[in-house]
């Protein structure tokens, strides 16, 4: 739907949103997250450290998109919410079913 995940392999609050998300994540990792930290960013994939978990990094895009503190969401709306979010928050914001 657009939506966009950026953070930091480090980063305890994207391991909590992760971790929320359990198994399923591997859809946000594959669609929507954005890793923002500059050792994640190599030219080589085969070079890329462990802690990166296989992501290649995105550092230009989060300097270009002003991204200051992970994670943070942003919507094809326009609208960007920062800090750990619960699934009624991201589903209302990018247009998904939610049931509880």
């Amino acid at each position: 739907k657009g939506v966009k995940e950026y953070g930091a392999f480090w980063c305890p609050n994207c391991a909590k949103q992760e971790k929320m998300f359990g198994s399923y994540f591997k859809i946000i990792k594959d669609k929507a997250y954005v890793e923002c930290d500059p050792r994640c960013s190599v030219s080589d994939i085969k070079n890329l450290p462990l802690a990166c978990r296989g992501i290649l990094g995105q550092t230009d895009k989060c300097l270009e998109k002003k991204v200051e503190k992970y994670p943070t969401w942003d919507f094809p709306n326009g609208k960007r919410l920062v800090g750990v979010q619960d699934f009624k928050t991201l589903a209302d914001e990018s247009g998904c079913e939610f049931n509880e």
